[in-house]
């Protein structure tokens, strides 16, 4: 997880880049690199077991779920600190950002 993360950081610092210079960018650069975070992501662990009766919390920035009485500090796999509750039978809750 941590590698996509950074992955996606530095695309988008390179975009960013791009933009502020008028520098071009490659679209099959960008997409081979979108495609390869994809692929990360989709083999990272999300779900950190759970001890019984406890609630679930969502990392708003990784997706990670996390469980216990409260949301945790930091996200375990990112360092986030942004949670909002999930109901696990629905791994697809939306957080409402954006």
């Amino acid at each position: 997880m941590k590698e996509a993360l950074e992955r996606l950081d530095a695309l988008m610092n390179s975009l960013v880049e791009a933009d502020q210079t008028g520098a071009g960018i490659e679209p099959l650069r960008v997409a081979s690199e979108l495609g390869h975070i994809r692929q990360l992501l989709a083999e990272a662990p999300a779900v950190i077991p759970a001890k019984g009766g406890q609630k679930h919390f969502r990392c708003e920035a990784c997706g990670t779920v996390v469980h216990g009485n409260a949301a945790p500090a930091r996200c375990p796999t990112c360092g986030g600190t942004k949670f909002f509750a999930a109901d696990i039978e629905q791994p697809f809750v939306e957080s409402g950002a954006g």
